[in-house]
């Protein structure tokens, strides 16, 4: 069984990866000039899926992680309304110059919280609590930071388009342990379709009962 928790370090990965994506190309319009208007899109689903992410981690993972080491999580919940400032204040930066400094701004500061929850916050649930409990957790996370079904295939192309064939591999095998049949059933072809042809391949060789 691959431990439910891996699943939120695949999220933290895409995470990384779109905002470092977003943050080179702001640059590239201030300093060659261009239009802003669908970087300023992508960053607005972004912070949509982010903030999602975080009420999902002060519901289910933050009271957990003060059971088995307090103190910590409050240095994270002020981490995630710095962030939210850092989101809203390159949305509304005035003009291209100022929305690559925010930009670069919060993509530190995202950088640094992830990388700080990757290499302590996360190691001590999985250090301290076991399987089960950690299952309840990421479905507790996952009911709140989950989008609506109307707009889930978007996810699913942002998510799976955004990680790698390893990451590919363990989040589709945490959501086949966690979910119903049905709910996995439904998942399936949007994970399909948000794939390569040879990610699709390397996905049903590895996770038993893909079709």
């Amino acid at each position: 069984m691959v431990a439910p928790l891996n699943a939120v370090m695949v999220v933290h990965n895409a995470f990384r990866r779109d905002l470092t994506e977003i943050d080179q190309a702001v640059y590239k319009v201030a300093s060659h000039g261009g239009d802003l208007s669908p970087l300023i899109d992508r960053l607005q689903y972004l912070s949509d899926i982010l903030d999602r992410h975080e009420k999902g981690e002060e519901h289910a993972v933050f009271p957990e992680v003060d059971r088995v080491a307090p103190l910590l999580s409050p240095l994270f919940v002020d981490d995630h309304r710095e962030m939210s400032k850092g989101l809203g204040k390159v949305v509304d930066a005035p003009d291209e110059l100022a929305a690559a400094r925010a930009s670069a701004v919060l993509h530190t500061q995202v950088r640094i919280h992830l990388a700080k929850e990757d290499a302590f916050l996360y190691p001590a649930l999985r250090e301290r609590i076991d399987l089960e409990e950690q299952a309840d957790i990421v479905g507790q996370l996952w009911g709140r930071s989950f989008p609506p079904d109307d707009v889930l295939p978007q996810y699913m192309n942002w998510l799976y388009g955004l990680v790698n064939q390893e990451d590919q591999a363990t989040i589709t095998i945490v959501w086949k342990q966690l979910m119903t049949e049905k709910v996995f059933a439904v998942c399936t072809p949007l994970i399909r379709e948000a794939v390569t042809t040879d990610d699709w391949s390397e996905l049903t060789r590895r996770v038993p009962g893909m079709t």
